[in-house]
């Protein structure tokens, strides 16, 4: 739980905070006759309870966890959008909610549209992400960098499988499992490879959704002492769809992907393993 908060606080915190807004506007055009400190506290108890809503929609339907923002950022709008209407009573609320869901739905087809893909492919996704970790570069390596393990092996746990490009050995062709029957394909060439320092690979190839990007990626592993070390990965992608783009912002895919890294590494080889253990040991 306390990794679903952390790394997704962006997309908790939009939804419950318009939510809880909207909720509060509606109240408030009812003509419902509460004093500032009352609508105060319908506020905060609002904001907790959709909280936990979110909370509870991601654990079930993690794959559609890009509604949440979206429903978030539309009921802040139709909150502004309240504001203009004059009148009070049950007639506001029903024209309220009829305003929430024309749009969301507005929202959702524009993000999902040709001209969300169009306005992406002009835009590119930049994201950094580092932390200490206490494993040594070794296990860093092998199960960050692709092909040094066993797809099943890859942080990720999405890795389906690897295909060696026999004509260039930089280079790797990947495939990762998509949401529901979606694959995602990519070929990757390595620029820079010091194992178990440092890598640089670009890549190219197709989303699980078939859209076609591009970008680099780059992973520095920095040794403070035998089993403990500094990770800095950088990646950068174009071509995204702009609710695409949206959507890894609310993710924070790399924190997202240090935490899979951390679980991986400690169901293997056992928490702080790497201070508290040689390095033959916990390879064994």
């Amino acid at each position: 739980m306390f990794y679903v908060i952390l790394r997704h606080y962006r997309r908790l915190g939009i939804f419950s905070t318009g939510m809880a807004a909207f909720c509060l506007s509606l109240v408030a055009h009812s003509g419902a006759g509460m004093s500032s400190l009352q609508h105060l506290i319908f506020f905060a108890l609002s904001l907790v309870a959709f909280g936990f809503v979110a909370l509870g929609l991601y654990k079930v339907q993690p794959g559609q966890r890009g509604v949440l923002e979206i429903a978030g950022f539309s009921a802040i709008l139709s909150t502004l959008l309240l504001m203009y209407l004059p009148l009070m009573g049950v007639i506001n609320l029903v024209i309220g909610i009829a305003i929430f869901f024309g749009v969301l739905t507005s929202t959702w087809f524009f993000l999902h549209s040709a001209v969300s893909r169009k306005i992406g492919a002009r835009t590119s996704w930049r994201a950094r992400h580092s932390c200490d970790i206490a494993y040594p570069a070794k296990l860093i390596w092998k199960h960050v960098v692709p092909g040094e393990s066993a797809p099943e092996d890859h942080c990720t746990g999405m890795v389906e499988r690897y295909k060696e490009d026999l004509e260039d050995e930089d280079t790797l062709s990947i495939t990762f499992k998509g949401r529901r029957a979606g694959r995602a394909q990519y070929d990757i060439t390595f620029l820079e490879k010091e194992a178990p320092n440092f890598c640089r690979f670009y890549f190219e190839g197709n989303e699980a959704d078939g859209t076609l990007v591009d970008g680099i990626f780059s992973l520095s592993i920095d040794v403070i002492d035998r089993g403990h070390s500094t990770i800095i990965a950088n990646e950068e992608r174009s071509g995204l769809s702009l609710g695409a783009l949206i959507e890894r912002w609310f993710d924070d895919a790399l924190g997202f992907q240090n935490d899979r890294l951390i679980d991986l590494l400690d169901a293997r080889y056992g928490p702080g393993a790497g201070v508290t253990k040689p390095l033959s040991q916990k390879a064994a």
